[in-house]
């Protein structure tokens, strides 16, 4: 599998990397959320701008974490990343088209 091939530090590698990506895309959605919220003041609003502020804390905390702690990074955080990736990526593209 790529994981193998890639070896302990292509795998802390690549999680940073797709972390870095998520928060890209969650500042993103923050900042539609917050041009949003300046036109049409509605508390569904407040709540995906409050979403969109905690996954970007879990991405920075996830991070922070990865490079710490260098026995605890693996598959899950790896294959959690990617998976949130491509959550925010839809979410970004519907929230961008309306």
């Amino acid at each position: 599998m790529v994981l193998d091939l890639l070896g302990y530090t292509g795998i802390k590698l690549v999680s940073i990397g797709i972390e870095i990506a998520n928060i890209c895309l969650l500042s993103c959605l923050l900042y539609l959320y917050i041009k949003s919220y300046r036109q049409i003041k509605i508390g569904f609003t407040v709540g995906l701008m409050l979403f969109a502020t905690v996954l970007l804390l879990r991405s920075l905390f996830t991070i922070g974490f990865i490079m710490v702690d260098s026995t605890a990074l693996g598959r899950p955080i790896y294959i959690g990343g990617l998976i949130e990736f491509i959550a925010l990526l839809i979410l970004l593209k519907i929230t961008w088209d309306y």
